[in-house]
């Protein structure tokens, strides 16, 4: 549990010297207080979902289990890393397939390939009688970036007591970050200081938040240096893949 959004829209009124709102209802009764649910929004997308960086706060599991006969299974909400079996003999990831028009439909087996279409995970070969009931991982990016009170995900932050997925030490990025858009256009000091804080938050979360290799393989190192996000996935999940984008269309 951390700063909901209540607690940082107030934050951000309080360092540019408005009155913070005594109840949620209330941001919404004066301008700044309006512009700043917005601005406290757009930090939070910006922020988790560029393509600069992977955060590890953004990784999710999702399981689902194969029946004979379907191919066809539902996709989360974010950008899939890998799906892979999951059982003690079997951790083998699935080789996503950009050429999957080109397959026999009708084979059956025990899956090793698999391709996003539509807004569902396909994967070849069609389970067989054997592989009824067996467990999958699909390891992914979430798409949504904040949490209600019963830790349900949705997209944005709503509510009072919605909280960003971005962990609380690193929450001063959101208060910063609508802050400086706030004063976007203003040439005083406290316009460059919000961005000089913004950027030291930002720098931090670099080093400890972002998925790397090794990471992903259970250890914990530093930052990984890398351009983009498709270079990074296309290399390390998907090392005979290219040209992907985030919801595994061919581009």
């Amino acid at each position: 549990m951390g700063r909901n959004f209540l607690e940082i829209c107030n934050e951000v009124l309080d360092i540019m010297v408005y009155n913070p709102a005594e109840k949620f209802e209330d941001l919404d009764d004066t301008t700044e207080g309006r512009m700043v649910k917005k601005l406290v929004n757009r930090t939070l997308r910006n922020v988790c979902g560029g393509e600069q960086e992977i955060w590890k706060f953004r990784e999710k599991e999702k399981d689902f289990y194969l029946v004979e006969g379907q191919n066809k299974y539902p996709v989360p909400d974010g950008y899939i890393l890998f799906v892979r079996p999951n059982d003690e003999t079997n951790r083998i990831p699935l080789q996503l397939n950009q050429d999957w028009n080109y397959l026999p439909m009708t084979a059956t087996g025990t899956p090793v390939q698999y391709w996003i279409y539509q807004n569902k995970i396909n994967i070849f070969p069609t389970p067989s009688h054997d592989q009824e009931g067996s467990k999958y991982t699909i390891r992914y990016l979430t798409n949504n970036f904040a949490v209600d009170e019963w830790d349900c995900e949705k997209p944005i932050l709503e509510l009072e007591k919605d909280e960003p997925i971005i962990p609380e030490i690193y929450r001063d990025i959101l208060v910063y970050g609508a802050a400086k858009d706030f004063r976007a256009n203003a040439s005083d000091s406290k316009a460059a200081f919000y961005d000089r804080k913004y950027k030291e938050v930002y720098r931090n979360m670099l080093y400890s938040e972002v998925l790397t290799e090794d990471y992903v393989k259970g250890a914990s190192v530093a930052l990984y240096p890398m351009s983009n996000l498709q270079s990074y996935l296309n290399t390390f999940y998907n090392p005979y893949v290219q040209g992907v984008d985030r919801h595994g269309q061919v581009l």
